[in-house]
């Protein structure tokens, strides 16, 4: 099944390492995918994994994270990484993406970063939690580092948070005069940074978060993130301002406008075949789902997600 990764409370086991600094790259998880589906399902145990993957051991850490907080890759029992159902119906040869080249892709692979606070935290603060959406690296870092003490956790350190904000800022934002100076291997843009989610203030050391009516955005994939959102939350009916504003719910996640958002919730009833339905009556605008949704229709709103694009 295609079901999205559960999410758990903010504060359960918050990750602010792993990416070694690096941002995803377009051609990595294929990569990686295409060694782990044939000759080495121990891939990221070897020594020698860097070399299989024609990159630095850092960069090879980096991929092995990236895959994991994407969801298209997971650790079995014995410690082994092995493809995800998403990742096998991404990345095969024959699958909906395997290089991310669509918009689709990369607003998938957003969401599977951002939704979840266990894999990425700064990630998933910076999208669910941060208020404004704007501020400096300074203020974001001050803003996690307070948030994670107040509710009992150690917070990491100043070097840890720079180091993190730096690598979300390379997400989503393409390279600066500086980066490319710095070399073309370096500086190549995260696949990620085209959906214009992060950018920086005019003259300013500060970023905003840009909402919009993301048109690149498919409906299905909103109609994804909104059947996602009501199943994690346990609910049946959620509130219009619930689906624009809360933590996890796809108004925050893919940054959509009041406007840009309402007019996907009106097209779900004809995308889910009556089971989730848009209702505005007496000035009360909800979503309702049928109790018997679930993984079938989310694996069919996936689906057509890419079958839409060809």
């Amino acid at each position: 099944m295609l079901k999205p990764l559960s999410m758990t409370t903010p504060h359960s086991s918050p990750t602010f390492s792993g990416h070694e600094t690096f941002a995803l790259r377009g051609g990595w998880l294929k990569k990686a995918f295409d060694l782990l589906v044939t000759d080495y399902p121990d891939l990221f145990s070897l020594d020698e994994s860097f070399v299989l993957l024609g990159v630095g051991k850092n960069m090879a850490a980096s991929i092995r994270f990236w895959g994991r907080v994407c969801g298209v890759f997971e650790r079995d029992e014995a410690g082994h990484h092995m493809p995800t159902p998403l990742g096998h119906a991404l990345l095969a040869d024959d699958g909906w993406d395997p290089y991310l080249v669509t918009p689709a892709a990369r607003w998938l692979l957003h969401w599977h970063i951002a939704a979840r606070p266990e894999t990425a935290f700064t990630w998933f603060y910076t999208f669910n939690l941060l208020r404004g959406g704007e501020c400096s690296p300074l203020q974001l870092a001050a803003h996690i580092q307070t948030y994670i003490s107040e509710r009992g956790g150690k917070a990491p350190s100043d070097a840890t948070m720079k180091r993190d904000i730096e690598c979300l800022i390379h997400t989503y934002t393409p390279p600066d005069a500086r980066r490319l100076a710095a070399g073309v291997e370096d500086a190549l843009a995260c696949p990620l940074s085209s959906l214009g989610l992060l950018r920086q203030s005019p003259g300013q050391r500060s970023y905003y978060l840009a909402s919009g009516s993301q048109p690149s955005l498919p409906d299905t994939l909103v109609a994804w993130a909104t059947l996602a959102f009501l199943r994690t939350n346990g609910q049946s009916i959620a509130a219009f301002n619930d689906l624009a504003y809360s933590p996890g719910s796809p108004g925050r996640l893919f940054r959509l406008d009041d406007d840009g958002l309402l007019s996907r919730l009106m097209v779900l009833s004809d995308l889910t075949g009556g089971q989730v339905v848009y209702n505005d009556q007496a000035g009360i605008r909800q979503v309702y789902m049928s109790g018997d949704s679930g993984d079938d229709l989310a694996d069919t709103l996936l689906r057509r997600t890419f079958e839409d694009l060809r």
